[in-house]
């Protein structure tokens, strides 16, 4: 229920930046990279939650095997029935973790695909004089969102720890 509600909100977030459509308007193209960029915190505080759950789950699943999957794999290939069916359940963990990943970024795409073909067409039909400004402003909101996607990775990272 939880993954439910946390991709129905990214959803929700994503719808309320008016979906995907596309612009070739200077100031719509900014509006629409300013909801993206705020639109992200909701995206990579539901990537962590996504990460925080796949690592106590496989913390709990590892806890008899010295908290090491080749411990368990070497155990598995012994034909040990509770060592293979911990194996199964640590596979099929990896592979939800997958699933969700997915999902969430599914979610990004139309919005994300409409902005960058806006942005790109935008840069073309422009004269650069004309677009420095936009630009400046454009690059501001990329940096935001690089800083976001550093944290994440960064707080991903402390969990593997």
């Amino acid at each position: 229920m939880k993954k439910l509600f946390m991709l129905l909100f990214v959803g929700s977030l994503l719808a309320s930046c008016g979906g995907s459509s596309y612009t070739t308007d200077k100031e719509s193209a900014l509006e629409m990279k300013k909801e993206q960029t705020e639109a992200l915190k909701g995206y990579y505080a539901k990537l962590l939650d996504i990460n925080t759950e796949f690592e106590a789950a496989q913390k709990e699943i590892l806890a008899d095997y010295g908290g090491k999957s080749s411990t368990l794999w070497d155990k598995a290939k012994t034909n040990d029935d509770a060592a293979m069916d911990a194996w199964a359940d640590l596979q099929n963990l990896s592979l939800q973790k997958s699933i969700d990943i997915k999902a969430l970024n599914r979610i990004t795409e139309d919005f994300d695909d409409a902005l960058q073909l806006s942005i790109g067409d935008i840069r073309d039909l422009n004269e650069p004089k004309d677009l420095e400004a936009w630009s400046k402003s454009i690059e501001a909101e990329n940096k935001i969102a690089n800083d976001l996607a550093e944290a994440s990775n960064k707080a991903i990272s402390e969990l593997r720890k």
